[in-house]
């Protein structure tokens, strides 16, 4: 097996369209570059954050040739914290402080994202200050959602993971299949920087803010029904 082989087996699956077939091309190879350097994932971590501060500065100031020159480095930053788990999991270099940091990293740069495109947006649309509300729900929701995504289901008492009949498991498995080619399926975070990069490429902040917001609190519901039905498969 060659290395890239390798590393791309160290990419978190299944995962995204957009990640799956945008970013991780991008950050394997980066992992490949990487990887006989002293650079640690938890490096590449803070450079992540790094890059997506600077890039929201650009976002801060509502002048198009910025928020563009910002986007750029966001979308940037999220291959780089694609990167940081690929290469940890390539290089077994695992911590507690690793997944701490990631996890902080990644609030840190939502919230920064989400209030500096608002910002920028009303200094120079002072009337539009109900995009506030909306930037605040869009947050509110991933960070729900995020929430969700760190709770694990233990099976019923009783059952056992696939406890279901094997039709119903078989069927349910295929339709989780077909559902990881279907766009915006759980709004994940590679669809929201997704989400992101088509929004703000076409200009369109308050619509962006619109659709975060209103899709992610449908995911805040879609998303615990879910788990909800697999736990009482006993497929969770």
């Amino acid at each position: 097996m060659s290395e890239l082989k390798r590393i791309d087996a160290c990419a978190k699956r299944p995962i995204d369209i957009w990640t799956n077939y945008l970013f991780y091309p991008l950050s394997i190879r980066l992992v490949y570059l990487l990887r006989n350097t002293p650079v640690t994932p938890n490096q590449i971590t803070i450079f992540s954050l790094f890059l997506c501060l600077i890039g929201c500065l650009g976002f801060s100031t509502g002048i198009r040739g910025d928020v563009i020159a910002g986007l750029v480095l966001v979308e940037i930053s999220y291959v780089f914290d694609c990167a940081d788990g690929q290469m940890a999991r390539y290089r077994q270099q695992f911590s507690a402080i690793g997944g701490w940091l990631d996890q902080v990293a990644d609030r840190i740069k939502e919230f920064a994202v989400y209030f500096s495109l608002a910002y920028g947006y009303t200094r120079w649309h002072p009337n539009a200050m109900n995009v506030w509300a909306w930037a605040m729900t869009s947050l509110f929701a991933l960070y729900l959602l995020e929430y969700y995504g760190q709770i694990r289901f233990k099976p019923r008492e009783g059952t056992g993971a696939g406890a279901g009949s094997p039709d119903s498991t078989s069927r349910f498995y295929q339709v989780q299949r077909w559902r990881s080619f279907i766009p915006f399926r759980g709004f994940i975070i590679g669809e929201q920087y997704f989400a992101l990069l088509v929004f703000v490429a076409f200009n369109a902040i308050s619509a962006f803010f619109h659709f975060v917001a209103i899709l992610g609190l449908l995911m805040c519901a879609y998303r615990p029904a879910v788990q909800l039905y697999k736990w009482s498969r006993g497929l969770a």
